[in-house]
């Protein structure tokens, strides 16, 4: 899910909702390459300000927008099998 962000939204830094299709290509395929199984679901929200309209605060990975182009990843926990593999803020 992504708010409609440039060039609808007065507060917004940088793209969203056009930019969010090809990075969830990006994620399929890292997520592929890890052995995840391709009916995997994760959560993925994007917004293109801090504002969070998308709510990608409470997502399983979001992207807020912090300026032309750049995003701040606000939530990346992996867990595999049980196991946490990466948790960044």
């Amino acid at each position: 899910m992504a708010c409609p962000a440039l060039p609808l939204c007065g507060l917004a830094t940088t793209e969203a909702e056009r930019a969010l299709p090809d990075i969830n290509v990006r994620i399929r395929a890292s997520m592929v390459n890890a052995g995840l199984p391709m009916d995997e679901h994760l959560v993925v929200r994007m917004t293109g300000c801090p504002n969070g309209c998308a709510r990608p605060y409470i997502a399983e990975m979001g992207f807020v927008g912090d300026g032309p182009n750049s995003y701040q990843v606000c939530a990346l926990v992996i867990v595999v099998w049980g196991f946490l593999l990466v948790h960044c803020l």
